[in-house]
């Protein structure tokens, strides 16, 4: 019996993936191209996916309108006799409306395994070096623009921690039915993120403020959809507000130890 990952060429699907095998347990990686062909918008790729899956991790692309799938997903997960569930979402995700996607997806997670656990983490430091914000920066010739003051604060967390935390979840049962908002140790502003970047191999090296029209304008010209966008915005004023900046205990709840600080992900990561 194995484990399932789910988004195994994602940032955090192949990192779980990643430890899983290091640690000399049986996983399988999962997605549209993969190993396993697990394609959400196709239901005859689920049962063959499922076959000999034991655990499940599983993360959904943000405001792909997939959450129904997904769903559905989870239901022929818990049909198929996986004992255990491990869901990524994102912070603030608890708080939003009833009938949001992610609060939807937690909300089957809890109802369908006796095992479960539900992970939120704040925005990634590998966003500025694989994630959106190295997209963003990468089409505007290392200047990332964002609908956000360049002193508004994040507490960004290692994709590392999120793993190492998804794995203990799928190992160990002191984990289950344990919901974690995963931060970094400190919040840092948009200024300060390319104070330490500006110079190294990270694509983020200048900082810009759109207003919410221009950034909508900016990345629907690159193909994102609407919905992706509209999505994005919301995140983009929770930071605004304060509420991406909020620091959590979760990351040495679920690890023993500290979160990894932004400025040695740099120093290890991008120089």
């Amino acid at each position: 019996m194995s484990t399932l990952v789910t988004g195994a060429g994602g940032q955090l699907g192949r990192r779980v993936l990643t430890e899983l095998r290091r640690r000399g347990l049986p996983a399988v990686g999962a997605s549209r191209d993969g190993e396993v062909r697990l394609d959400w918008t196709d239901t005859a790729s689920w049962k063959p996916a499922l076959e000999g899956v034991e655990s499940l991790f599983v993360t959904v692309p943000m405001a792909g309108g997939l959450s129904e799938r997904a769903g559905a997903f989870l239901q022929q997960a818990a049909e198929a006799g996986v004992g255990t569930a491990v869901l990524t979402t994102a912070m603030g995700a608890e708080d939003g409306p009833p009938d949001s996607e992610q609060r939807v997806l937690e909300s089957r997670v809890r109802d369908l395994f006796d095992r479960w656990t539900i992970v939120r983490p704040n925005w990634l430091d590998q966003d500025f070096t694989e994630g959106l914000f190295a997209r963003l920066a990468r089409s505007r010739n290392g200047r990332l623009e964002l609908p956000l003051p360049k002193r508004a604060a994040v507490s960004f967390v290692d994709a590392a921690d999120v793993a190492y935390t998804v794995v203990a979840a799928l190992t160990r049962d002191e984990h289950h039915e344990r919901e974690y908002t995963l931060t970094g140790p400190a919040p840092i502003t948009f200024r300060e993120v390319v104070k330490q970047t500006k110079g190294t191999e990270s694509p983020v090296w200048r900082y810009k403020k759109l207003d919410e029209a221009g950034f909508y304008f900016r990345a629907t010209n690159m193909g994102w959809s609407e919905r992706y966008v509209d999505t994005l915005n919301e995140r983009f004023r929770a930071i605004a507000n304060g509420r991406a900046a909020v620091v959590t205990e979760d990351v040495r709840r679920a690890l023993g130890r500290d979160p990894v600080p932004f400025a040695k992900f740099v120093r290890e990561a991008v120089i």
